[in-house]
């Protein structure tokens, strides 16, 4: 089955600390969707970081999922866990951009 291709813009370091899941082993990545996934699936996140002006593309597998109607009025979407041959280079890629802010509360959790 191929990995189907979901897109994240991410504007600023807040943001980017909203959705990066440092609970997940080897980093992970909140990603609102509408798309029906289920655990286990394999995607390919289009990371696009406008304040550094990169684009990445993650390999991943869905961890978990927020439904519709979640508690907190949370968004839907899913948790996708970063996989592949690179995920320690990935993972150190986004820590190293929130150095500052890994272990403190984000401010508007996505997930």
């Amino acid at each position: 089955m191929k990995s189907q291709i979901l897109s994240l813009v991410i504007s600023d370091r807040d943001e980017l600390h909203n959705h990066y899941l440092p609970m997940v082993m080897g980093g992970g990545i909140f990603v609102p969707t509408e798309s029906d996934l289920d655990f286990g699936d394999k995607v390919v996140v289009q990371v696009e970081l406008m304040f550094e002006k990169q684009k990445a593309m993650v390999p991943g597998k869905v961890v978990w999922t927020t439904p519709v109607g979640a508690q907190r009025s949370l968004m839907k979407g899913i948790g996708v866990q970063i996989i592949g041959k690179n995920r320690g280079r990935i993972q150190q890629y986004f820590e190293s951009l929130l150095v500052e802010q890994l272990f403190g509360v984000p401010s508007a959790p996505c997930y």
